[in-house]
């Protein structure tokens, strides 16, 4: 082991997904010899992970790379060394028994003449209406919650026939809990022009944060973290932190072992991660503790037939129990046998409600079959149920005051809790990647003046 130095002092690093192995490449890369990751399951990925089951390749739920930093994505490019391809978006909407495009702000094509008239007639009347999309976004002042903000910018009609429904249906809360802390690129903003070029028309232009995507040719998402872990040296898996004490600087595990560091990185869910803290201020608990999360179930089936061209399918109505499904043999044809076809379906629930994936899959293959997705015919050659326990964090009134409580002490701890549940947010892969690297940019410069 090299001897700690002000400029090698130990950092230990919880948690084997995208964040973790991202702080741990740039730290390495950096020179900086003294750190270690370690990852509680038995490899790492976190849920950038694939299943592989009769040749059928299932990652948990769809995972898709959206670039935005040069900088990621030539790293991303360096790792899969041609593994990588990129591809334009087929996302559509099931409603109102019929197909149109996503985003449905600006896709009414196909949909009934009533529900297109009614979108239309109300945006204009909505106080955020704008006629172009160079016209500037009209300042919000209502009340600080999604629906206000959805009925502000979007009108009654794109509200009740998507907006509201399709999300309720994600977070499994009311849409007047959330608050517009999270929507950023997430949700796109659209105008009388692109609703009428939309409603006119098939060929609107594809909008949103996700309109292209890139993805692995072979071995499914986790080829990735993979490839990146491969190049990287001091990564231990089965290894579960069981406890964390913020004063000593330590971490001890569940087989024992203790490891003292001077910097601590940390993915695990935020309120988890609290719990194993020792002598945690009764305030920073009680922060914590207000943090809400929604669970997923994630059913896949590998079928013996291609299916729909698409890639995925927003689902907002009630009668269907899925609030998305997709098809990851359209991602790539190497996720697949030959002649075979794939299905994945995600449904939210609430945390403490968990779901039987058996009377679930069941319900869900009638469903698909009402849908048109699966025929009569068709055999199932392959079945994978995946648990996410923390899927989605629930943004309400009181996120954003109490992670800031809470990061705020983690961070005068010389502790970094960062990734989508270290820093509970909503998040891509692309963020996670980065965080990584700003986390070990961060940790040299203030080793550098120590």
């Amino acid at each position: 082991m090299i001897p700690p130095t002000p400029q090698n002092r130990p950092v230990i690093i919880l948690g084997g997904g995208l964040a973790g192995l991202s702080t741990l490449w740039y730290l390495q890369r950096s020179g900086h010899g003294n750190c270690t990751l370690f990852e509680k399951e038995s490899r790492v990925g976190g849920l950038a992970r694939s299943e592989t089951i009769n040749g059928f390749t299932f990652d948990y739920t769809g995972h898709l790379l959206h670039f935005h930093s040069s900088s990621i994505q030539d790293l991303v490019h360096s790792l899969l060394n041609g593994n990588l391809h990129r591809l334009n978006r087929e996302s559509w909407i099931y409603s109102h028994q019929r197909y149109s495009r996503y985003p449905f702000q600006s896709n009414l094509f196909g949909l009934p003449a009533p529900v297109i008239k009614e979108c239309i007639l109300e945006y204009v009347r909505a106080p955020g209406f704008r006629l172009s999309a160079n016209d500037p976004i009209p300042p919000y002042e209502g009340p600080s919650n999604f629906e206000s903000w959805v009925l502000f910018a979007f009108g009654k009609g794109l509200a009740r026939h998507f907006l509201l429904p399709y999300n309720e249906k994600l977070w499994t809360v009311p849409c007047r809990e959330l608050s517009c802390d999270w929507m950023g690129r997430f949700v796109p903003q659209t105008s009388l022009e692109q609703i009428l070029s939309g409603a006119l028309s098939d060929e609107a232009e594809k909008s949103g944060y996700n309109a292209f995507f890139s993805y692995p040719l072979q071995g499914g998402i986790e080829e990735l973290p993979r490839k990146m872990a491969g190049a990287l040296a001091n990564w231990h898996c089965n290894q579960e932190c069981s406890e964390i004490d913020l004063e000593a600087q330590s971490v001890r595990f569940q087989a024992g072992d203790r490891h003292s560091y001077h910097f601590l990185v940390t993915t695990i869910p935020l309120p988890f991660l609290i719990k194993i803290c020792r002598r945690v201020p009764e305030e920073i608990r009680a922060a914590a503790q207000k943090l809400r999360w929604v669970s997923v179930l994630n059913l896949n089936f590998g079928i013996d037939r291609p299916m729909s061209g698409k890639h995925w399918i927003y689902v907002p109505e009630s009668p269907w129990l899925f609030y998305r499904l997709g098809f990851q043999h359209n991602f790539s044809p190497f996720l697949a046998p030959s002649g075979c076809g794939s299905v994945y379906i995600e449904i939210a629930h609430p945390a403490d409600q968990p779901l039987d994936p058996g009377v679930v899959s069941r319900q869900v293959r009638e469903q698909l079959h009402e849908l048109g997705i699966l025929r009569k015919t068709d055999k199932i050659l392959a079945e994978c149920h995946l648990k996410i326990p923390t899927a989605y964090v629930i943004y309400d009134q009181e996120h954003a005051r109490a992670v800031q409580t809470v990061q705020d002490y983690l961070k005068s701890r010389n502790v970094y809790s960062i990734g989508r549940y270290g820093a509970w947010e909503y998040s891509s892969m692309e963020d996670a990647l980065s965080a990584g690297a700003e986390t070990a940019q961060e940790i040299q410069t203030k080793l550098r003046i120590q």
